[in-house]
């Protein structure tokens, strides 16, 4: 009994050894720039007691859903002004290079990180602020409503109308289908429960 608890236990350590051997840097998850300036997204990885063996390596890069880069085997990119070092990535640095950021730059970045079999993701959030007056004008935009013509107006009333009126029929049909399966059910009840002579 004593030796399969050894064994047990050391078969744990090993596998707590095995797993967990990715590691990835998480910091800072928050880039600022300006448009017009070169950014790095950093997405730093350590393989724990081994040099980075390549072949078991694969790195992805997204952007609001759009995959930007990717290396298997060979690097791959996949919109203008971004590029990852196939060099740098021996050293464990999977960091993705944006050239003249612009406006639509900003957002949320995920890289993730395959050394097989483990699976690693970290995420960067790029803000990229213009000068005072563009960042005032788009920020007017988002608040102040669409401007509207009056028989654009008119239109959209009466959408919203036909709408409610749609919906207000569908309601009187639920309900009168309702209340009516409500009276007979009810009927049959108090008839099933006269007692009859």
């Amino acid at each position: 009994m004593c030796c399969v608890s050894l064994i047990l236990l050391a078969s744990f350590c090993f596998l707590g050894k095995a797993t967990g051997k990715l590691q990835v840097q998480a910091d800072p998850s928050l880039v600022k720039a300006a448009v017009g300036d070169d950014v790095l997204l950093n997405c730093i990885f350590t393989v724990h007691g081994a040099a980075v063996d390549l072949s078991r390596l694969s790195i992805l890069w997204f952007h609001r859903g759009k995959q930007l880069a990717e290396f298997d085997d060979v690097v791959s990119v996949f919109r203008k002004g971004v590029s990852l070092s196939q060099e740098e990535l021996v050293n464990g640095n999977a960091s993705l290079h944006i050239s003249q950021v612009g406006a639509e730059n900003s957002g949320n970045y995920r890289c993730y990180i395959t050394y097989s079999p483990e699976v690693r993701v970290r995420e960067v959030t790029l803000q990229v602020a213009g000068p005072s007056q563009q960042s005032e004008d788009l920020e007017d935009s988002y608040l102040s409503p669409p401007c509207l013509g009056h028989s654009e107006v008119l239109s959209k009333l009466d959408q919203i109308v036909k709408a409610l009126e749609q919906l207000e029929a569908k309601l009187q049909e639920f309900v009168s289908g309702n209340s009516s399966t409500r009276c007979s059910s009810e009927t049959d009840v108090v008839s099933q429960e006269v007692p009859t002579h």
